[in-house]
């Protein structure tokens, strides 16, 4: 169970309303009238909460680069921080937006795809370079470089950047996945 309390609509400050109605128009809201993944913490700040939401909405839409590959790093970055969450709404997601589903559960097995194609496993290295390493060394770069350019490179940095702040809210917060959904990392504490 959410380690955040519950709450009513009615509840909430008029900001944090005014934040709510917001994402009432671009996603569905669930029955209990909680908003689900990362947003419900995120809501106990109206400021935090419109500034990540602004974020998220130009990093899931407006980058140059391939949403799979986006899908790819953001599943990634939820298998190394075991943000159940995460991984469920976006390994699907990069599976529909081209990614192999093999490669999808080597990565889940915690192994390196090397069945993936060029571009994918070149996503997966920069991704753990960073996740793991905290470094992107200088021959990684050139070549992530010569395939996205360096724009590509910032954006996909600020992708995985984002979703370890949002893996970290789900997993500070023990967000659930949805009823009936796998939890992938099972917490022995939970």
């Amino acid at each position: 169970m959410s380690r955040q309390t519950k709450y009513t609509p009615d509840q909430l400050t008029p900001e944090q309303r005014e934040q709510y109605e917001v994402f009432q128009k671009t996603r569905k809201v669930r029955a209990d009238g909680m908003m689900g993944g990362p947003f419900d913490p995120w809501l106990l700040n109206a400021e935090l909460f419109q500034r990540l939401y602004s974020l998220a909405g130009m990093l899931w839409n407006r980058t140059s680069l391939d949403r799979g590959l986006v899908e790819l790093a953001i599943s990634i970055t939820g298998k190394v921080y075991e943000a159940n969450v995460e991984w469920t709404a976006h390994a699907p997601r990069a599976v529909e937006y081209g990614i192999p589903q093999d490669v999808m559960d080597t990565i889940l097995k915690g192994e390196r795809p090397v069945q993936a194609s060029p571009d994918q496993l070149l996503m997966y290295d920069v991704s753990m370079a960073l996740l793991v390493g905290h470094l992107l060394p200088k021959p990684l770069y050139d070549r992530a470089v010569a395939t996205w350019g360096e724009r590509g490179v910032v954006e996909i940095t600020a992708v995985i950047g984002f979703y370890v702040l949002t893996s970290m809210s789900l997993n500070a917060f023990e967000v659930q996945v949805g009823p009936g959904q796998v939890t992938p990392f099972p917490r022995s504490d939970a």
